[in-house]
């Protein structure tokens, strides 16, 4: 039997869209798919549309992260992957930037998550599984391999004593949308 094509969006593409995916960026200069602007509602995309999303260095540009959540979750199927890899609080970068609104936490997601404290604050309607976190690059050699497995396995921790003593720079999350049946 055939394996059906995911439909993949790659949310704020910019000139590096991921091959066989469905690009969105402001910038009409640089071949994305379809130009819009993220900060705009609705995105021009049917509902239950998309298998994926990914999202690279694009959430701390954009104005409202409730109001984008809520948005991704619409235009995606129930189970579907929801990808984002974000500055880090921690690194230098994410202050560098004048066009960063937002700073990212290991926690910063749970306010979409069931279950968490902060989902308890009802932000949204918006509802996400946390399937993944990764503070730090993916690829590092030995002794930072090291250090970076101990912060994961203490994420919080990390963040409230030790990140700014060593910033980690980079933050990655795998999430899943959740729709009510």
């Amino acid at each position: 039997m055939k394996k059906l094509k995911q439909k993949i969006l790659h949310l704020g593409c910019g000139p590096k869209k991921i091959p066989g995916s469905i690009g969105i960026d402001i910038n009409n200069n640089i071949g994305a798919d379809v130009v819009h602007n993220l900060n705009k509602f609705p995105y021009p995309f049917k509902s239950n549309h998309f298998d994926k999303i990914v999202a690279e260095n694009i959430m701390e540009h954009l104005e409202n992260i409730p109001k984008v959540l809520e948005e991704l979750h619409r235009i995606c199927k129930n189970n579907s992957k929801l990808i984002v890899t974000t500055g880090h609080f921690s690194g230098i970068d994410s202050f560098t930037d004048p066009t960063h609104i937002h700073f990212f936490t290991s926690r910063t997601f749970d306010y979409f998550i069931p279950g968490t404290n902060l989902f308890e604050l009802q932000y949204s309607k918006a509802k996400y599984r946390k399937i993944k976190i990764r503070l730090g690059p993916d690829k590092s050699g030995f002794p930072l391999n090291l250090l970076l497995k101990l912060i994961n396995i203490y994420p919080v921790i990390y963040e409230k004593r030790f990140a700014f003593i060593f910033p980690v720079g980079v933050i990655s999350y795998e999430l899943q949308i959740v729709k009510d049946k």
